[in-house]
């Protein structure tokens, strides 16, 4: 059966910017939220009148990311959610992701939102250590983070998840590690562990170039990595991707569609998606949302599509992604798929992942090619060498 579509939600507001994002959120309140959802559901219905077939489609996978879209509260998604489900159906078992903040959950959104449709629920948790929550400029507490947590465990909610960052100014790698011990024993099902990497144009990356604060060293950084491999591990999770772990059977089905490059709509300001609408397949289509609220709501508005930017991937490009997306797995890539889904590889790319594998950066076995363990940490090097 062919992969389904899924579908990416941004959505772009935030009580407070993190010291450390740059994903596009501004501040924004109860009468924006209302005018973004109305402007979401009107981009997809121009998606839908621009692409019938995608009417026919069946979504297996909703991710609603940001931001913070937590802080719409439980009735305004909910609403959301029912307006996206009544345009493009749900298949069955469909896996409807929120991304969450603690400190912006209110009384009674988590059993609310389970009943209007959301079924896996990725807490940004980043730190139980109150010191590195404000290093993070992080609104929650570790209190709040935990409550929240249990609140979404004793609702039922069939998927509960926590996002951690490591590398923190300040971050020791003992706090790394009573960090996950603490992770640990809420048992989540799923645990996303990221380091830090100070954006340009971030708070903290102005700091750090003003010698102002200073990171953790990577050689630091790297043990930290390497910690909680070998915790996580232990506790029975399975280091599925570069940056993420998962108890069995609670891998991100949507984020698994970013992976081995399968179709999703990408619905908000700032959102990408990949299409492949039969003129553009197999090679599929990229679209780009504008980065503004503004710039998004006068497109839509206007009833143009909000693609800032749209076009159809070439063959290398589309083999590019392929490989540099789908070796942050665990798994790694066919060769042979590729090949089906893209033709020959493009001449310059046999070489340089030959070199590869000759080097060491790459391992090759059975038709498939991976990133050897070991390099997982400097995995955006060996990336680099696709690119």
């Amino acid at each position: 059966m062919a992969p389904m579509t899924g579908i990416y939600v941004h959505v772009p507001f935030c009580a407070r910017k993190c010291r450390y994002c740059d994903f596009y959120s501004i501040a924004a309140g109860e009468e924006a939220w209302d005018r973004y959802g109305v402007l979401l559901l009107d981009e997809l219905d121009l998606l839908l009148r621009s692409f019938p077939a995608l009417a026919k489609e069946r979504a297996d996978t909703v991710y609603f990311g940001g931001g913070t879209p937590s802080i719409l509260g439980a009735e305004r998604l909910g609403r959301l959610l029912g307006g996206i489900r009544r345009r493009i159906p749900l298949a069955e078992g469909a896996e409807v992701t929120l991304e969450a903040n603690p400190g912006t959950l209110r009384g009674g959104d988590i059993p609310r939102l389970l009943e209007s449709g959301f079924n896996r629920l990725s807490l940004g948790v980043q730190s139980f250590r109150p010191e590195a929550l404000s290093a993070l400029g992080r609104i929650h507490t570790a209190q709040a983070a935990m409550d929240a947590f249990r609140n979404a465990r004793n609702s039922g909610f069939p998927s509960v998840g926590i996002d951690l960052i490591f590398g923190v100014p300040g971050q020791t790698e003992e706090d790394w590690a009573g960090d996950l011990r603490q992770a640990v024993e809420l048992r989540p099902d799923h645990l996303s562990a990221y380091a830090l990497s100070p954006e340009p144009g971030t708070p903290i990356h102005a700091e750090i170039e003003r010698g102002e604060i200073t990171l953790p060293s990577d050689d630091a950084a790297a043990r930290m990595y390497d910690v909680a491999r070998e915790a996580l591990a232990s506790a029975g999770y399975r280091h599925y991707e570069i940056s993420n772990f998962a108890l069995p059977g609670h891998e991100c089905r949507h984020n698994g569609k970013y992976w081995r490059r399968e179709a999703y709509l990408g619905l908000g300001p700032a959102a990408h998606g990949l299409l492949f609408p039969e003129e553009s397949a197999p090679l599929g289509m990229r679209t780009a949302n504008p980065p503004s609220l503004a710039e998004y709501a006068s497109r839509v508005g206007g009833e143009r599509l909000p693609w800032e930017e749209a076009g159809a991937r070439d063959p290398e490009d589309a083999w590019k992604e392929f490989l540099i997306f789908g070796l942050r797995l665990a798994d790694g890539v066919s060769v042979a798929e590729g090949e089906k889904r893209y033709g020959p590889r493009p001449e310059t790319l046999p070489g340089a992942v030959d070199r590869l594998v000759e080097s060491g950066c790459l391992l090759r076995s059975r038709g498939r090619l991976r990133i050897p363990e070991r390099l997982w940490f400097v995995s955006n090097e060996v990336l680099r060498r696709l690119a």
